[in-house]
């Protein structure tokens, strides 16, 4: 008897089914319409991504062009594109579906951004600033304008002071443009009120993989394959900002957090 197995056309048709059958369930027909764009949005974002990936390094000179990525790196794309649907679906809980939108629009982007770190090692510009852009213009529509634009302004600032202390501390150069445009953009769309939170949160984040590559002596990521010979190696940037902005979108706008911890994580 032959065993079914669970591909990722599969996965993609059942969790956009699901996704769409738990918008109908919404109380609201705004809720309703934001779910199901958020459930039609996640197969397109897998193949958009996928040509991104394989592409846009090619077009950057990153490295020559390469064969289809395998199944191990398709199946992590998909889990990605799969988890930022489903975290913008649970937003839907208790923010307005305005907010959800751009939200996911948000998580999507990172997620991009993430795939790009792990495989190349490498944050393009050609997202960053497109993330950096759509936060403001986010900012602007929802009416926090000033809030969007302090907190990328102060993720630059920051950043830049960070990573000249570190290589000051370190003696060595940690200076990246790529790294402070990350958190410009993700400053952006937390705001200036979340950006304290989402430093913290990233920084929790960025030292538990600096302990756990330590633990289980896992390499860090390398960067720009074909640029040098000799490699370069950095530790993985946007997971942890991506993680950090995320639980700053989900917490800010909990009913059960008290209202000191929604102001300081900018709800």
């Amino acid at each position: 008897m032959r065993t079914p197995r669970m591909t990722d056309a599969t996965l993609q048709v059942g969790a956009t089914l699901a996704m769409l059958v738990w918008s109908l369930l919404a109380r609201t027909v705004p809720a309703a319409l934001a779910g199901m764009c958020i459930a039609l949005l996640f197969p397109l974002s897998v193949r958009v991504c996928a040509l991104a990936l394989r592409w846009l390094p090619v077009a950057a000179g990153v490295r020559p062009p390469m064969e289809a990525p395998n199944s191990q790196q398709q199946h992590e794309l998909v889990a990605g594109c799969l988890l930022a649907a489903a975290c913008s679906l649970t937003l839907l809980i208790y923010t307005p579906p305005s907010i959800v939108l751009a939200d996911g629009v948000a998580l999507h982007l990172a997620n991009l951004l993430v795939q790009f770190d792990r495989r190349e090692g490498w944050l393009p510009n050609a997202i960053l600033m497109p993330m950096l852009l759509c936060g403001l213009l986010a900012g602007a529509a929802l009416g926090h304008a000033g809030s969007a634009i302090g907190g990328a302004c102060v993720g630059w600032m920051l950043g830049g002071a960070g990573l000249f202390g570190l290589s000051m501390t370190r003696r060595g150069n940690f200076m990246s443009a790529a790294d402070l445009l990350l958190l410009s953009a993700c400053g952006a769309w937390v705001g200036l009120g979340g950006f304290w939170a989402f430093l913290f949160l990233s920084g929790i984040g960025f030292w538990a993989m600096r302990g756990l590559r330590r633990n289980t002596h896992t390499p860090m990521v390398q960067a720009a394959v074909c640029s040098t010979a000799h490699p370069v190696w950095r530790y993985p940037t946007a997971l942890p900002c991506a993680v950090g902005m995320l639980m700053v979108f989900l917490l800010r706008n909990s009913p059960a957090l008290p209202y000191w911890a929604q102001f300081m994580l900018g709800g």
